[in-house]
């Protein structure tokens, strides 16, 4: 029964090696427990109007209430939407079917130990 719960997590983990889960968080060389995640940008105007974008939309936040414009940020809508394109970048969809693969060997394994526990009980 152990060999064949190492099994399962030893095809997992191969499964996820030559997959693209998990792809989102990137280890910082020579800094362990520190990871990083990539945002593309086309050119460094990009970068720039988005990092405004994000500022501005900050600043749109703390200077209203609700959804009204103070008129101080023009344009807010096109300031959320560049943000909220940061955001879906960040997303890790890809981690999402790997916790669910994670899930079902969770589940197996569970099965399996409840399998075990009633075959000791039986004896």
């Amino acid at each position: 029964m152990e060999t064949n719960n190492n099994k399962k997590i030893e095809d997992l983990v191969n499964e996820l090696k030559e997959s693209f889960f998990f792809r989102t968080l990137n280890p910082q060389k020579n800094r362990n427990g520190i990871y990083y995640a990539d945002i593309k940008f086309a050119r460094y105007t990009q970068l720039f109007y988005t990092v405004q974008d994000l500022l501005q939309i900050a600043l749109h936040t703390l200077y209203n209430d609700g959804l009204e414009n103070s008129g101080q940020i023009q344009d807010p809508t096109s300031h959320l939407v560049s943000v909220l394109e940061v955001a879906v970048q960040l997303l890790p969809c890809s981690e999402a079917e790997g916790l669910d693969n994670l899930h079902r060997l969770y589940l197996e394994m569970l099965n399996d130990q409840e399998n075990k526990n009633e075959e000791t009980d039986n004896v």
